[in-house]
């Protein structure tokens, strides 16, 4: 597996249910191990930031719901953005939409409605080209 550790990511914003979007994240995350950290936005309104982690066979899994859930077409669009999605420090990124996870549906992101991930890819050594390479490895 090319992958160290996966990091998700999600926000509750006021109007949203904070148990339907740890349900949505519960989807990528088997543990259900979600820490929450409370802020506010420019205009003082409340929001809750929600993050997990996962590593090693649960990257595996990942990887796996990713090759089988993702309708070809988005697959395909994700092999072909590689290039695009992974940054300096060896880390690819997928926005998934937030309200198809919560029905239980993997789908990339077409709007600001988001569960992010950030995969740290295995690279050695650690540069961008290594590390496109286990991406495309993966998908």
């Amino acid at each position: 597996m090319n992958v160290h550790y996966t990091t998700f990511r999600a926000s509750v914003h006021s109007t949203e249910s904070d148990d339907r979007v740890k349900t949505a994240l519960s989807l990528f995350l088997l543990d259900n191990n979600i820490t929450e950290n409370h802020t506010q936005g420019h205009f003082g309104n409340p929001i809750i930031l929600l993050q997990g982690q996962i590593k090693g066979k649960d990257c595996a899994r990942f990887i796996d719901i990713l090759r089988s859930g993702l309708p070809g077409l988005e697959l395909e669009k994700l092999r072909n953005q590689c290039c695009d999605r992974i940054d300096d420090d060896c880390c690819m990124h997928i926005r998934f939409d937030k309200q198809a996870a919560f029905e239980g549906k993997i789908k990339l992101a077409n709007t600001a409605d988001t569960i992010t991930a950030k995969i740290k890819l295995k690279a050695y050594p650690a540069n961008y080209e290594n590390a496109l390479m286990a991406a495309q490895a993966l998908f």
